[in-house]
C-alpha cells in the first residue's frame, strides 16, 4: 500500500477514534434531555438545549476527552514521513 494511502487510512482512523466518544456523550446527554422532557411534559427550547451546551463546555474544558493527544500523534505522524512524501515521484 502506498505511503499516502496508509497516511490517509490513519487520519480516518484517528479522527473516528477521537470524535467516537464526544459524539457518544452528546448523544446521551440528547437522548437523556429528550426523555426528561417527555416525562415531564415540558416544552420549553432552552431545557433542550442548556444540557447539551453544559456537556459542550465540559468537553472543551476537558481537552475534548482525548482530542488533543489524538490529534498531537497524528500530526507527529505526519510530520515523521513528510520528507519522504516530499522526494517521491507522483507519476
Amino acid at each position: 500500500m502506498p505511503l499516502y494511502l496508509q497516511l490517509l487510512h490513519t487520519a480516518f482512523a484517528t479522527e473516528l477514534s477521537v470524535l467516537t466518544p464526544i459524539v457518544l456523550l452528546l448523544l446521551v446527554v440528547g437522548f437523556a434531555t429528550s426523555f426528561l422532557q417527555a416525562a415531564l411534559q415540558i416544552e420549553d427550547a432552552t431545557f433542550a438545549l442548556l444540557p447539551k451546551t453544559i456537556a459542550m463546555i465540559f468537553i472543551t474544558l476537558s481537552g475534548g476527552l482525548g482530542l488533543l493527544g489524538g490529534l498531537q500523534r497524528l500530526a507527529t505522524h505526519f510530520i515523521q514521513y513528510a520528507p519522504e512524501l516530499v522526494h517521491r515521484a507522483w507519476s
